[in-house]
């Protein structure tokens, strides 16, 4: 793994320099924009660590230019945990892939970027890229989602500022609505408004619904393929995984759940005659992955993963996305994010979990439960 340190004069990533120079990594150190752009153009690299604050060439700057030229690259933004920076932290964490304030742990920044890379290899292998490439039209990132995003932090946004964003999109603001007054989000009094949504709901939620009406406003011509259907199942996944983990956990859960299966609508899209063939045999509600494997070359979780990894979306995210449907490979952490979304989306299938994963993760005793509660979903 390649690695490019960008330090300002203060040199205050020398010590995570020096822990990227003592292992595996081939690291490259630069102290202002200007070499690393130097840098960028002379050789490739895997990953990039950037502090924001470079003098004439800003750390964001770079980022924005890497994401849009070596789009496959990993992109770490070191960020000050100070109020007056919080719109530019937030700026930074829509086009990294991860970010870390100061003061740094850098233990956890060389584990994290570690297993990044181990996850980028296995969506950014170009199979994967030259089968996203034959599709003509690709869904386009929530870009109101993620500049609600941006701003959701600053103590000076109100329900009013976010309401103005949305409805500077009229089609938008409508979607917004009608998911909010759907039986599925809304069992009470009808809801006529943005402001009167957010009062309501919450703002993650409906930042959430925000996400969702950008990403379903795609409408692919597949046959057999029904949006409507894979859009509640989006939603539901999203709710049910949202309540298995701990609460500074359910936002980015709910994103994970809305993005899941993201990929099946690139997929489907990439062959007309490999997707007739691949909905002649597939097992409805059951796991195609063999077989997207053996029609496509590859599956949605990997195509899913590389089109969050080409939008910025960040390290776990795109984790959730690339392993719920491989729960052999979440028993090495603590139940999270990726656990819950497997989860859900398997129950919500109305198959079995993993055995191993059960008794891993000690759910012997709730799994009849959860169960229960799928089932009501799934009405």
């Amino acid at each position: 793994m390649k690695v490019l340190i960008v330090d300002n004069t203060d040199q205050s990533l020398l010590a995570l320099k020096k822990a990227f120079y003592d292992g595996p990594c081939q690291t490259a150190y630069v102290d202002n924009g200007k070499h690393a752009l130097k840098a960028l153009s002379q050789h490739r690299f895997d990953v990039i660590i950037s502090v924001l604050n470079l003098g004439k060439i800003s750390g964001l700057e770079i980022l924005k230019a890497i994401s849009l030229k070596y789009p496959s690259m990993i992109r770490v933004a070191i960020t000050n945990d100070i109020e007056s920076e919080n719109n530019l932290n937030a700026q930074a964490r829509n086009i990294s892939h991860n970010t870390f304030a100061f003061p740094l742990n850098i233990g956890n920044i060389h584990q994290t970027i570690s297993a990044i890379a181990d996850n980028n290899n296995a969506i950014t292998k170009d199979h994967i890229i030259k089968a996203v490439a034959k599709v003509k039209t690709l869904p386009s990132p929530p870009k109101v989602y993620l500049q609600l995003n941006a701003i959701i932090e600053d103590s000076n946004t109100d329900s009013v500022k976010i309401s103005e964003i949305i409805s500077q999109d009229p089609a938008l603001a409508a979607k917004v609505l009608q998911f909010s007054n759907s039986s599925f989000m809304n069992q009470g009094k009808p809801i006529n408004n943005i402001t009167e949504a957010i009062t309501r709901m919450g703002l993650e939620t409906l930042c959430c619904i925000v996400m969702t009406a950008e990403l379903f406003s795609y409408e692919p011509d597949i046959p057999d393929f029904s949006l409507i259907k894979e859009q509640l199942h989006c939603l539901s996944t999203a709710r049910f995984a949202a309540s298995m983990v701990k609460a500074e956990l359910k936002r980015d859960t709910l994103l994970a759940g809305l993005l899941h299966d993201i990929g099946k609508v690139v997929l489907f899209e990439m062959d007309a005659k490999l997707t007739h063939k691949y909905f002649q045999y597939r097992v409805k509600n059951a796991n195609n992955n063999v077989l997207e494997n053996k029609v496509f070359g590859t599956d949605h979780n990997h195509v899913g993963g590389y089109l969050l990894h080409m939008w910025s979306f960040s390290y776990h995210l795109i984790e959730a996305v690339v392993m719920h449907h491989r729960p052999e490979k979440l028993l090495k952490k603590s139940f999270g994010i990726a656990q819950a979304v497997y989860l859900a989306d398997v129950l919500l299938r109305d198959q079995k979990p993993d055995d191993k994963f059960i008794e891993h993760f000690k759910l012997e005793n709730v799994l009849e439960a959860l169960e229960k509660r799928a089932a009501k979903l799934r009405q």
